[in-house]
């Protein structure tokens, strides 16, 4: 069963989507505010479609860009303005957009 694309991931499902280890997850979580999990009563922590686009976004920062973590804080309180911006919904909308498409081809037969 697939989870809906608002819906909470757990940390073990973003470690293994984005390939980062839970420890790193939560390390972050210390060194990062704008990163807070959500933790229920279970206390398992339980991340937001936006969190997990701004993991992704330190993830590139550090390992692509060669940014430290100082670095990456020092980046991201220089401008407090940077907006970070998934075009996840923009893909969906086009995506359910094809679907729709396709659908009305094949129907039209």
């Amino acid at each position: 069963m697939n989870k809906k694309v608002d819906a909470l991931k757990t940390i073990g499902e973003v470690s293994k989507e984005l390939k980062i280890h839970t420890h790193i997850i939560r390390f972050w979580e210390t060194k990062f505010d704008k990163l807070k999990s959500v933790k229920r009563k279970n206390n398992h922590r339980y991340y937001s479609k936006d969190d997990i686009f701004f993991i992704k976004y330190i993830n590139k920062l550090i390992s692509e860009e060669g940014y430290t973590i100082k670095g990456v804080q020092k980046y991201l309180d220089k401008d407090k303005n940077i907006k970070l911006v998934s075009n996840e919904e923009e893909y969906l909308k086009l995506l359910n957009e094809i679907k729709t498409d396709i659908y009305n081809i094949i129907n039209e037969k």
